[in-house]
């Protein structure tokens, strides 16, 4: 058999075979012997690659413990050419920094240790790696306590939170994963998701139990970016634990049935006991009753057997299931009643708020009212939740409310008002009105928008006039002297429409452009300066209006497009803006801080100050742009109060939501409504 001469690649063992034990890379294996075809003839190769240098790329630099990346270097050979070749990674001290294989490094404890490549008897020159640990040290539970009574599928209260600091004792950023452990229940968010440290200095969790008695416990991991645990974090992870059992028991009043809106037979007592059945007394338990209903005492304490009472429930005005939640705790337990009957609900066809009351008024024009007893214009002292007959039989064709007052027009062309600071007593002696006053004017009046201490109207000729309080140059006269009989705005503008605000006015001239005057502290004026204004001043931008409405501070308008800008204090600007994505409404209304608009299928948004729900949307957060009010009712009209808005539904009945404080949302007791609920004034069999 014959022979011949064969390159052959230098495998990688071989080359870190001679490199670790110091051989010549340049003269590595230069005759081989390979036998081809039976033949024994030694054949020798091409010379093996002749390195010059290797570098490593980027040079030294500072980790931090825990860091995995992996390490380039740049051989070349004799001739300055870049060469591949197999690379061997040493560390000096491997408890600081691991090397692994193809540059793979671990930065381990803190110090500093020097990194080197080599192959085929090439070293490179070494890089300082210096490891420090500014990172997580310690996880610790942050603020938890467990409670003595929690019950199965219950929440033991506020969240579960970890802190994580670095070994200076400084909070810094992480991240945690949560996970039940034993018991059941769930935790949100959940593992194998993360929770970050925030710039709350911690990481939270909602943990609800599982539906056995027994214990229960939730692991909190800090975890690295390979969502593994952190082994040198300490305290990791943290556990909590709760034992879950039934804490509150019924001693009577479950199960009871009653009409709507009445007071149910028997008077609802609970238990509370500790984990091992003993009572506990001199405990505050909470009394919540759903559907609107309402309880005698919403919290009361244990007496020593452990039992306490709710006093009288009264059922609300939803049929079906109504219920009695107690609480105490982690603890829940809920009471049931069937509610029976129809609740009678009040048919309207408009309606206005003011500060702590809602008008509204029947096909009749006739208004009645509900809500603080001196705004409500029945003449007595008492506060009203359902609508009462405001006194004097006047039947209106328009009606607006503003400030604590109410104003209206009626077929006659006359103006009537009451309320606080309703000023219909064009004298000034009497500046408040117990029931609907008329203004003693000759003037024939086409519209009327109450202030908060002022009113303005627009007559027949549309001239505007306006009359009350002129400390900030509100009523437009070019000076700032209070005056109570209607005098004409500066200017001989004329006008369709007025809108009042706290302290300011605007108006919309004939030719569809606005102005306004009065207190300008938050750009409620709307021309791009924060100074008051004793005369009509125009409203910046070339906008053609269809409507205005005014606001504590603040305005807002709605083109002739059904596009929405809002201007003035809390809006951030001092001319009109609009909202992105906004949708085209039909109509507008502006409260003291919030504002609500319909579009023309009657959906309704509401944006601005939420802080009794009075947007609608089941919360109390503030929105800054519209948002869909959470309700499947659509309505005809809608009237944004004080810290209420009310509307009309498109089959005709009055429907509220936000702050009920003295009836002003048809609610005998004091609550916040997150969603629209029809007004019952009554109940059928």
């Amino acid at each position: 058999m014959s022979s011949r001469l064969q390159r052959v690649r230098i495998p990688l063992w071989l080359s870190q075979l001679v490199s670790r034990f110091g051989l010549a890379s340049a003269t590595v294996a230069t005759s081989l012997i390979l036998t081809s075809c039976g033949g024994d003839i030694a054949t020798p190769v091409n010379p093996a690659i002749r390195l010059a240098s290797i570098i490593i790329d980027g040079g030294s630099r500072t980790l931090e413990r825990g860091t995995k990346v992996t390490l380039t270097a740049t051989a070349r050979d004799t001739g300055g050419r870049i060469t591949a070749v197999p690379l061997v990674w040493r560390s000096t001290v491997d408890s600081i920094v691991t090397m692994g294989p193809d540059g793979r490094l671990i930065a381990g404890d803190t110090g500093i240790a020097v990194i080197t490549a080599s192959a085929l008897g090439i070293v490179s020159s070494g890089i300082g790696v210096h490891v420090v640990w500014q990172g997580p040290a310690k996880v610790a539970a942050l603020q938890f306590n467990p409670p003595i009574a929690v019950s199965p599928n219950g929440e033991p209260g506020d969240s579960i939170r970890v802190v994580v600091t670095n070994p200076d004792g400084n909070v810094v950023s992480a991240s945690v994963r949560f996970a039940v452990t034993a018991g059941g229940g769930s935790v949100s968010p959940a593992g194998p998701a993360l929770v970050k440290v925030g710039a709350s200095g911690w990481a939270s969790a909602k943990w609800r139990l599982g539906s056995a008695v027994g214990q229960n416990t939730v692991t909190a991991t800090v975890v690295g970016d390979d969502s593994l645990p952190i082994a040198w974090v300490a305290n990791n992870p943290v556990t909590f634990t709760v034992k879950a059992y039934n804490a509150l028991s019924v001693v009577q009043g479950d199960q009871q049935t009653g009409s709507i809106l009445s007071a149910l037979p028997v008077t609802p007592f609970i238990r509370l006991v500790d984990a091992d059945g003993k009572p506990r007394a001199a405990i505050p338990v909470s009394f919540t009753a759903t559907g609107n209903g309402r309880v005698a005492t919403t919290v009361a304490s244990t007496a020593s057997d452990g039992t306490v009472s709710s006093g009288i429930w009264t059922l609300g005005d939803a049929t079906g299931d109504q219920q009695l939640v107690v609480t105490v705790e982690g603890a829940k337990l809920s009471l049931h009643a069937t509610a029976t009957g129809t609740p009678v609900r009040y048919p309207s066809t408009r309606v206005t708020t003011a500060q702590a009351a809602t008008c509204a008024s029947t096909s009749d024009q006739l208004v009645s009212c509900l809500g603080q007893s001196l705004q409500i214009g029945t003449g007595d002292n008492t506060n009203r939740s359902v609508p009462t007959p405001t006194a004097g039989g006047v039947h209106f064709t328009s009606l607006a409310g503003n400030g604590a007052h109410f104003c209206g027009t009626t077929a006659n062309l006359a103006i009537y008002c009451w309320g606080i600071a309703a000023y219909a007593d064009v004298s000034g002696a009497t500046t408040n009105a117990a029931t609907p006053t008329r203004l003693q004017s000759d003037i024939l009046w086409l519209q009327v928008s109450p202030g908060g201490q002022h009113n303005c109207a627009v007559a027949i000729d549309h001239s505007a006039y306006c009359w009350g309080d002129n400390s900030s140059g509100q009523l437009g006269d070019n000076g700032t002297t209070a005056h109570f009989a209607p005098q004409v705005v500066f200017g001989g503008f004329s006008f369709n429409a007025v809108a009042s605000g706290g302290a300011h006015s605007c108006g919309i001239k004939l030719d569809g452009t606005a102005v306004c005057w009065g207190l300008n502290s938050g750009g409620q004026l709307g021309d791009g300066t924060s100074t008051n204004r004793l005369s009509p001043t125009r409203v910046s931008g070339d906008i053609q209006w269809k409507s205005l409405s005014a606001g504590g501070n603040f305005t807002c308008g709605l083109t002739q497009d059904g596009t929405a800008y809002c201007w003035g204090g809390g809006t951030g600007r001092n001319t009109p803006g609009s909202y992105t994505g906004a949708p085209t409404f039909a109509s507008l209304s502006v409260g003291a801080a919030h504002v609500c608009g319909l579009q023309a299928d009657g959906k309704a948004y509401c944006w601005g100050d939420n802080s009794s729900g009075q947007l609608g949307d089941s919360t109390t957060t503030t929105r800054s742009a519209p948002t869909e009010v959470a309700t499947t009712f659509r309505f005809t009209s809608i009237s944004a109060g004080f810290q209420q808005t009310c509307g009309i539904t498109t089959d005709g009945l009055l429907a509220c939501w936000g702050r009920n404080t003295v009836g002003e949302i048809g609610i005998n007791v004091p609550l916040l409504q997150l969603a629209p609920r029809y007004v019952v004034v009554g109940v059928t069999p």
